[in-house]
């Protein structure tokens, strides 16, 4: 069975840039997604609930890494999600947040890069879809000189059947209400 290749890629301009602007993770247990719509690997529509909280990045301190694992041995193929983001400031209302991200099986993440159009509009991409993200590891530290770093850095991780789908925002910011409630049902953003 041969699977259909119905595209190809050229270059574009030079206007990419790396790194994560925020993301927005869903709270604990009373949030879920139920649903997602895709269509040709972008996603338009995702049905849930809950709330999806803001965890702002300083610039070139966070990424995200997809890693391609393939057996063509066992004819198997999934995604491994990896979300590194770094949080200045130790505190202890901060370490009861890192507490309750750990103990959460299923992290629902909405990321933004900072990869744009040419209006400075970030893409936003869905994590963990089917099987949600874990808060794999981290670190806390004080640092030692005053210029260290005084924060947390904290990996999510998570391994999925597809890559991590592009939600298609029609203009603007995603914590805008006007997208969100386009693209979002019953989820909100706090």
């Amino acid at each position: 069975m041969a699977c259909n290749i119905t595209s190809g890629f050229t270059l574009g301009c030079r206007d990419n840039t790396g790194g994560v602007r925020k993301v927005f993770i869903l709270g604990g247990s009373d949030g879920a997604v139920t649903d997602v719509n895709r269509t040709d690997g972008a996603i338009s529509e995702i049905t849930g609930s809950g709330t999806f909280y803001t965890f702002e990045q300083v610039k070139q301190t966070s990424n995200f890494t997809e890693t391609i694992n393939s057996s063509v041995e066992n004819g198997t193929i999934f995604y491994q999600q990896d979300l590194t983001l770094q949080f200045h400031k130790v505190s202890g209302s901060f370490q009861e947040m890192v507490e309750d991200l750990g103990k959460n099986p299923e992290i629902y993440v909405i990321l933004e890069t900072n990869n744009g159009s040419e209006d400075n509009a970030g893409r936003y991409f869905l994590l963990g879809q089917y099987n949600g993200l874990t808060l794999s590891a981290g670190t806390g530290q004080t640092g030692t000189a005053f210029g260290d770093l005084n924060g947390y850095n904290l990996t999510f991780s998570g391994q999925e059947p597809i890559p991590a789908g592009e939600i298609v925002v029609a203009s603007g910011d995603i914590d805008d209400a006007t997208n969100v409630s386009a693209i979002f049902d019953t989820i909100t953003f706090g």
